[in-house]
């Protein structure tokens, strides 16, 4: 990859982190034989919500657009990170204080990014406040990204009611460890999964 372009996906592997209740990953490896060469053909189970990846509106509502019919103008262009290190909750306040609103793709670098590849997940990850999540509806944020396995704290699902009910795309589960405040141009591309929602 040239050195002008960050990698934020977590890798894929069976031992992530993922949600207790979600299933984990696991590669099934099988060796068959196609026009008399050997090759090897993997099986691989997760769920679309594991690693890095975008919850789209269907994730909560049920007639909101599903991941294979976002918009790529959402998903490709302008972004900037801002800094919240030492934050648990991330409030409007928060933000109007960091300029969060003045590019329309945030990418939000918290704790969070410490364990996000490794683990073990805190009893209360770094997360946005509902206030906060209308702030970031009404500065006209299109995109909103988290290195945490949610934008939402525990037990709740304010944040992500409220973002996906504005048309708000949310990306989850960043690692911008090795990155520093600033603009970027954000490239995200989801697998294209008919009618899914994330």
């Amino acid at each position: 990859m040239p050195p002008d372009y960050l990698d934020i996906s977590v890798p894929i592997s069976p031992d992530m982190l993922v949600w207790s209740t979600h299933e984990r990953v696991s590669m099934d490896t099988a060796e068959s034989v196609y026009a008399g060469e050997r090759n090897r053909v993997t099986t691989l189970r997760l769920t679309t919500h594991t690693g890095t990846h975008v919850d789209a509106p269907y994730h909560f509502l049920e007639d909101g657009p599903t991941v294979d019919q976002l918009d790529l103008d959402i998903l490709v262009g302008p972004a900037a990170v801002y800094d919240f290190r030492a934050r648990t909750s991330i409030t409007a306040e928060v933000l109007a204080r960091a300029g969060v609103g003045s590019v329309p793709r945030a990418l939000l670098r918290t704790d969070n990014s410490r364990w996000i590849r490794t683990g073990p997940l805190p009893a209360v990850p770094a997360h946005l406040t509902e206030d906060a999540a209308r702030h970031l509806i009404d500065k006209g944020i299109r995109l909103v990204g988290i290195d945490g396995l949610t934008v939402d704290a525990p037990d709740t699902a304010v944040a992500h009611s409220a973002l996906l009910r504005a048309g708000v795309i949310i990306l989850e589960t960043l690692d911008l460890s090795q990155v520093e405040p600033g603009d970027y141009k954000l490239i995200c591309l989801p697998l294209r999964l008919i009618g899914l929602d994330g």
